[in-house]
């Protein structure tokens, strides 16, 4: 017994799936110590960019050598709010943490016991726990299904992306990350109920996980044809929402409102109408943010059709579904970090032959990332 339980270990703590695993622990020391020294080195005015989106105005934060503190920014607050206080509206008018779903906020709270009932701790060991899970399965998925790159450089591109620090803040990338890459790594497998499974879950976590039934109907119809969306095979598939719907569900059950979460986020800078002077309101008020907004949205929907070219057309859908929603709302508004879980990306940069090409992104993005966690640990905004 105890031997076949070490041979199952093997099997998935492979050499590169170790290499990785290193690879993220190193930078999260590393990137760590970089926050908390610029954090008490620099002594930055408060921001000014996109004020319209705070509730007060936003004011000086005090230096600290809190480690703890500084991966508690900006969403951070409502995903406490959500672990501490449930859900709940303050007007009709008012923006509300009902946007935000509740997957990782509850695994705050389940984790906060073995973090003395510091939820701020809690929520970054999630985040931490599910970056290295994460981390497993970008590695295996590569392993496996793009055996013609070096599995552990998916990795090195995506701890180097400009908003990398989000990956281990009080925030729910890292475990959409993971529940994403695990969606695909079993409908690449061709177990669906296994990956519905994990797609249900990552529609708990985001509205993106309901687009990842692009992938699971994909591969499906790949595998079985179109033929088989008439065969009783297809039935995992109905499983992949259900996170999301079952969020909706309980808004109208608790505020009578199934739409609720499309109301509220007009509050937020998003809705899916295309105003020209609200959108130059949203996206206009800081120059350098909307340059770099502009160029990730840019570069994101390139990728996107790069992955739908030249690696499989379950990515590239995926992501160009994934990006015009995300576009459809009139803003470019954290659209760095809304591109950062979009693993296509990773898959496509290890595929760089170029010594030069793959040089200038890595160089690039660890300056843009090295900027953006300087700006996040001091409350600016933050794409």
């Amino acid at each position: 017994m105890a031997q076949a339980k070490w041979s199952a270990v093997s099997s998935v703590l492979t050499p590169p799936v170790r290499r990785s695993l290193a690879l993220t622990a190193v930078w999260l020391v590393i990137v760590n110590i970089f926050a908390l020294l610029a954090f008490n080195r620099l002594n930055l005015a408060p921001d000014t960019a996109f004020a319209w989106l705070a509730l007060i105005p936003i004011e000086h934060v005090p230096q600290s050598w809190d480690l703890i503190g500084l991966h508690n920014r900006w969403d951070s607050y409502w995903y406490l709010d959500i672990a501490r206080n449930g859900y709940y509206l303050r007007g009709e008018q008012d923006i509300a943490n009902v946007v935000f779903f509740p997957l990782y906020p509850l695994l705050m709270r389940l984790m906060a016991p073995l973090a003395g009932g510091d939820l701020v701790l809690a929520g970054w060991i999630v985040s931490c726990l599910f970056l290295l899970l994460a981390v497993v399965m970008l590695t295996r998925l590569c392993q496996e299904f793009h055996p013609d790159i070096d599995p552990c450089l998916p990795v090195a591109l995506l701890l180097v992306h400009p908003t990398a620090f989000f990956l281990n803040a009080v925030y729910s990338e890292s475990l959409f990350l993971f529940l994403s890459l695990a969606t695909v790594f079993w409908a690449r497998r061709g177990s669906y109920v296994t990956a519905s499974f994990w797609a249900a879950l990552a529609s708990a976590t985001r509205i993106a996980g309901v687009f990842l039934f692009v992938v699971l109907l994909v591969e499906f119809i790949r595998a079985n044809g179109w033929r088989g969306l008439l065969t009783r095979r297809v039935w995992p598939l109905a499983l992949a929402p259900l996170g999301a719907v079952a969020f909706f569900l309980y808004h109208w059950a608790a505020f009578g409102d199934f739409f609720l979460y499309l109301h509220v986020q007009d509050s937020f800078g998003r809705d899916f109408t295309v105003d020209v002077a609200d959108f130059f309101y949203r996206n206009n008020t800081e120059l350098a943010n909307n340059l770099l907004d502009f160029a990730y949205a840019g570069l994101a929907v390139l990728f996107g059709i790069l992955a739908l070219w030249r690696v499989r057309l379950s990515y590239g859908l995926y992501m160009l579904v994934s990006l015009s929603i995300a576009l459809s709302t009139g803003s470019c508004l954290a659209i760095s970090r809304y591109s950062m879980v979009l693993f296509p990306i990773y898959i496509i940069g290890a595929g760089i032959r170029s010594p030069v090409g793959r040089g200038a992104w890595l160089l690039s993005s660890t300056l843009l990332m090295a900027l953006d966690t300087i700006r996040f640990i001091n409350h600016y905004w933050t794409s």
